[in-house]
């Protein structure tokens, strides 16, 4: 997905909140500059998860790492481990308990650093809560179908936090698909709040099924940046499952078979697919049309 005018005026907003209460005015502004000399003359093959990896370097060589995100991270790991249990029997007690861990996973990709200001637990937990939040009939019927024949199976997961509702889908994958390949897919370096190998080991991913990383601290999948071993993963795979709007930038237009699964979280997307600000979507490569 190409770098839109919208997309560059968001990753240079976003960047400016992050170093809003920093005090060395001459050091943010030496930082912003570099920022947007290096979106102003970015190429056409850069997308927004892209760009924002390169931006996090820059961050880092002024301001060095931000703890904060590390502490939020495993608070938003314990959050959703505490709520494990409930939200399996609530899935279990759904007539499509498939489709409910669905959108029970979609719901968890709010946790998002890079495009929520502000990630509050109230919040988060309301959106559980929220009406009319359904998985796509026509996509699901689909993915059921394909689920029956497919052979493996790559699901890329996005944020920490929802990454526990993620295992929960894995696992009912397993229990409906016993014959299914599965292999979880994570960051590979720190990418704001985004899972790593370190989050799912912390959450017990690692024990359900084997996972691998995108080798890199895009927000995102690029297929230069993997391992010859994932990219074969990846190649291979009968179906794919993509959490996060990131993974849809960095994966659509590349013609696999990826079901993406995320929460439409800015002005472009919004109008791109014609939806309100953090609508659930559901959509297959192959169909979806922006």
């Amino acid at each position: 997905m190409l770098l839109f005018a919208k997309c560059m005026c968001c990753l240079a907003n976003q960047q400016g909140r992050l170093i809003e209460q920093l005090e060395d005015e001459e050091k943010k502004a030496a930082f912003m500059k570099e920022v947007m000399t290096l979106i102003g003359t970015s190429g056409s093959e850069y997308n927004a998860p892209g760009i924002t990896a390169l931006i996090t370097e820059i961050r880092e060589k002024y301001f060095g790492k931000d703890q904060g995100i590390a502490q939020m991270k495993r608070e938003f790991n314990q959050l959703l481990l505490q709520m494990e249990k409930e939200l399996e029997q609530k899935i279990h007690e759904s007539p499509e308990p498939l489709r409910e861990a669905l959108r029970f996973a979609r719901i968890g990709n709010y946790i998002d650093f890079s495009a929520v200001e502000n990630v509050t637990e109230e919040e988060f937990m309301e959106l559980f809560h929220r009406e009319g939040d359904q998985i796509d009939d026509i996509e699901y019927n689909c993915l059921c179908k394909e689920l029956k024949e497919a052979a493996s199976l790559v699901y890329i997961v996005d944020n920490c936090g929802e990454v526990v509702i993620d295992k929960i889908v894995i696992r009912k994958l397993k229990e409906l698909y016993p014959e299914l390949k599965i292999t979880a897919m994570v960051r590979g370096k720190d990418a704001l709040n985004d899972a790593t190998m370190e989050d799912a080991e912390m959450i017990g991913l690692t024990k359900e099924v084997p996972v691998v990383t995108n080798n890199s601290s895009i927000q995102g999948v690029v297929f230069s940046e993997l391992t010859d071993e994932v990219r074969e993963i990846l190649d291979r795979a009968d179906l794919i499952l993509a959490k996060g709007q990131g993974n849809f930038e960095s994966l659509h237009g590349c013609g696999k078979n990826i079901y993406y699964l995320f929460l439409c979280k800015c002005e472009l997307f919004s109008e791109r697919f014609q939806v309100e600000r953090f609508h659930g979507m559901f959509v297959n490569e192959k169909r979806v049309r922006i």
